[in-house]
């Protein structure tokens, strides 16, 4: 007997990742705490693609200024159960090289004044568990997929968190790679532990875009857009083949 796995996933994108490759519609959703835009599309199997772009439409926010409880609470209303959040990062490891891809498997958050829980009404538990915030099972996949598909991989990585949009000083750098962190981002905080709140299954996937601020050479938004924009075809065929492997037939 078959039966449809109950999964609905949707792809959370960042810079240059704004808007699906293939045919969508937009659909508005109202949440408690604002109005956001989704993308559904479906890809030629029939699998439903969900797609957000967190920074609003023609990336109208800075990383400080997005509205990430609308954004997840938006998902959750239309029924997603997992969500791949497509995000670039720098390397503060030596080890790791740009135009590489990781997996994030746990964070550091250094940011300073966003809501970082939904109101207690809208929370699953009255204070989160910080395990498993990334999931196994997404991330597993997602690994066995890169391999499959031969993009360059770094590995799992701890990211930081910061509160930009400005870059970090070389002295942050130091300071954060001491601290154990290998990659840092922008965005991932409070997006993944707000997904923890409401019970989503989460993955961050990053590209790794450029070394830190104090590493080589300087760092600007045209190398990461360029690096971004390099990969968009392989990531979201990445993304892709993620959903029609998670949302088809089990056998029973």
């Amino acid at each position: 007997m078959e039966e449809l796995i109950e999964m609905k996933i949707a792809i959370i994108g960042g810079t240059n990742i704004e808007k699906l490759p293939i045919r969508y519609r937009e659909q508005a959703v109202s949440t408690p705490y604002g109005d956001v835009v989704v993308f559904r599309g479906t890809l030629k199997e029939g699998n439903e693609v969900i797609f957000l772009s967190r920074h609003g439409v023609l990336y109208a926010h800075d990383p400080g200024d997005i509205n990430y409880r609308a954004n997840v609470f938006a998902l959750h209303q239309i029924g997603v159960t997992h969500a791949i959040s497509v995000t670039s990062v720098g390397a503060c490891d030596y080890s790791l090289r740009p135009g590489e891809y990781c997996l994030i498997n746990d964070f550091m958050d250094f940011t300073k004044g966003r809501a970082s829980s939904f109101e207690r009404e809208h929370r699953a538990t009255l204070h989160t568990g910080m395990e498993n915030v990334f999931s196994d099972t997404l991330n597993s996949t997602l690994e066995e997929l890169i391999r499959q598909l031969g993009l360059p991989y770094s590995g799992r990585a701890t990211y930081a968190c910061t509160e930009g949009p400005r870059f970090e000083t070389a002295a942050e750098i130091r300071a954060l790679r001491t601290l154990g962190a290998q990659v840092v981002g922008q965005t991932v905080v409070p997006e993944a532990p707000l997904c923890r709140d409401l019970g989503i299954e989460y993955a961050a996937l990053g590209l790794i875009t450029n070394y830190c601020t104090g590493m080589t050479g300087v760092v600007t938004d045209v190398v990461i857009e360029h690096v971004m924009d390099e990969n968009r075809e392989d990531i979201f065929r990445l993304c892709f083949d993620l959903i029609r492997r998670m949302t088809t037939y089990a056998q029973d």
